[in-house]
């Protein structure tokens, strides 16, 4: 008699907004947990020139019919919205006012967006304390999101049957995503996280498994291939695929220091060497803005943490299939340098059939795979 006792336990549906389409991922519960389900609602080139409320009328329009297909199960949900509807930002607060660091973070946001406060879901994150102006401050990571937008996926997944239990900033997801890495819990070291994606790139630095640095940057694939595209008078889908065949940039330069292989990381140096297709100046000049960008990052953190440089980066998203691009941004931050892959560790004997070219690396679902161990607390 199927009394049912013997049903793996299942994490909330996850669901990773981005600038490409909709990553879904379900994971069993335990231990040691596996993929159960997975599935993506891909936006084509229309769709992605569209307004975000376009294409979240886009992903309402295919979401039950996944889930369906897709064989997922239960009725929770966690999401990491799309960039644009959350603000990342470093705020640094009078350590007198510390205990009430989230409200008066809430108020400056509110400020500068001018708006009320009782508008904003406002999240903070102690980083550390600081001397600023000649005054003790608590340098603090805040997460804004409008309520108004979270409404919208909690309508969204409604629709679908489904109730948001959670919903978070991809870059604490993509973090999360790497709570089993051993070097993790080494809080001497310093690491930084680079989710490359097509719409912008996720940065994060960590301390061992505390965050103590995060930014959003508009700027990443879309905006490389819109340069090449301009230079060289193709579409971007056209260039887009050239630069995924061929790779960027030929890589002439000594190669960074390797580091020790590592649960779910791949070193960025293996892999075949590509043809200087389109290793123009345009090219190169896209490259080192995203390098600048990134080496800011790395100077506030520096002015924050002068005694505790990074170690590391660590690359994941759907750019990183560009291994010439990961060459390009690890020689120029002169850093040792990893694709991550925190799926592969969850596919032993699980679900394949939802994730593109199941039998290589997915280094793009980092988030997804992340808002597994985030708070299911909305």
């Amino acid at each position: 008699m199927p009394f049912g006792l013997f049903r793996p336990t299942l994490s909330p549906v996850l669901a990773d907004f981005g600038a490409s389409g909709v990553k879904l991922l379900q994971l069993s519960s335990g231990d040691s947990p596996r993929v159960f389900a997975a599935a993506s609602i891909d936006f084509d080139e229309a769709t992605r020139a569209r307004p975000l409320e376009a294409r979240l009328t886009h992903v309402a329009a295919r979401l039950l019919d996944t889930l369906r297909t897709g064989g997922f199960r239960g009725r929770r949900v966690v999401v990491a919205p799309f960039t644009q509807h959350t603000l990342v930002q470093h705020v640094a607060v009078p350590a007198s006012d510390a205990a009430c660091a989230e409200q008066l973070v809430c108020a400056r946001i509110a400020i500068s967006l001018g708006c009320d406060p009782a508008e904003l879901i406002v999240r903070t994150s102690k980083v550390t304390e600081t001397m600023r102006d000649g005054e003790p401050r608590v340098e603090t990571i805040a997460f804004a999101m409008a309520r108004q937008d979270v409404m919208r996926y909690v309508e969204l997944f409604r629709r679908a049957g489904l109730a948001v239990v959670g919903v978070h900033s991809g870059i604490a997801a993509m973090v999360h995503a790497f709570d089993g890495d051993a070097m993790r819990t080494d809080a001497t070291r310093a690491t930084m996280y680079a989710d490359l994606g097509d719409g912008g790139t996720k940065v994060a630095i960590c301390h061992g498994p505390q965050l103590v640095f995060a930014k959003s940057i508009p700027f990443a694939g879309r905006s490389l291939d819109a340069r090449l595209a301009a230079a060289h008078g193709g579409g971007l889908a056209e260039t887009r695929q050239t630069r995924m065949t061929a790779g960027l940039l030929s890589w002439r330069s000594p190669e960074p220091p390797e580091l020790t292989a590592a649960p779910a990381l791949a070193t960025v140096a293996s892999g075949p060497r590509h043809a200087p297709a389109i290793a123009t100046r345009e090219a190169i000049e896209a490259v080192e803005a995203l390098a600048d960008e990134l080496s800011m990052c790395m100077r506030y953190h520096g002015a924050l943490f002068p005694d505790h440089p990074i170690s590391r980066v660590v690359f994941v998203g759907g750019e990183t299939r560009d291994r010439g691009l990961c060459q390009a941004l690890a020689q120029a931050l002169q850093l040792p340098a990893k694709v991550g892959d925190p799926l592969a560790a969850l596919l032993a004997g699980g679900a394949t059939g939802g994730l593109p070219e199941s039998t290589s690396p997915h280094p793009g679902w980092a988030v997804a795979c992340g808002l597994a161990k985030t708070p299911t607390d909305l």
